[in-house]
């Protein structure tokens, strides 16, 4: 695991994406006497927030495991597609309290904060291309390479009958 490739975009995708799951265990909803935890509360929406923490997390891992970028930069484009599905279903999280909820707690606006994190480090880490600093040379993972050989001209061939 080489952590030199990551960016910020990464680290950042992956505490979106921690911070998102850790808040699934806190309270989210206020109600008569306690206090409702994200598992408590919701219905299948956990369990697809709960992947698109994950899968925010698999960049981090993807980045720092594969030599050229092309994968993460795919998964980047499948996780931000997954957290604007979970900002969505956040968003009416935050603005429709379930049946006998009294108040929003603390969980809840973590969960929004860590999806917008998500959609927003997502979508910058997909435009990381890994291009090389103007006068040097690098291979696709970002590691400084030899200057690549003259390119030989060839002349062309000699014209025959075509036969």
């Amino acid at each position: 695991m080489d952590l030199r490739r990551l960016r910020a975009g990464e680290i950042l995708l992956a505490i979106s994406g921690l911070m998102l799951l850790v808040s699934l265990f806190l309270p989210w909803y206020g109600t008569a006497g306690e206090e409702l935890s994200g598992w408590d509360a919701l219905g299948v929406v956990d369990v697809i927030l709960a992947l698109v923490a994950l899968s925010a997390i698999s960049v981090f891992v993807a980045t720092a495991r594969m030599r050229v970028a092309a994968v993460p930069i795919a998964l980047d484009a499948l996780v931000t597609l997954l957290g604007l599905i979970g900002l969505v279903l956040m968003l009416f999280r935050v603005l429709s309290l379930p049946g006998e909820a009294t108040g929003r707690e603390i969980g809840l606006w973590l969960a929004l904060a860590g999806v917008l994190g998500i959609v927003v480090s997502a979508t910058l880490s997909m435009r990381d291309e890994r291009l090389s600093p103007s006068g040097s040379f690098t291979d696709a993972t970002g590691r400084p390479v030899a200057a690549p050989p003259e390119i030989q001209l060839l002349p062309a061939p000699p014209r025959g009958d075509g036969a």
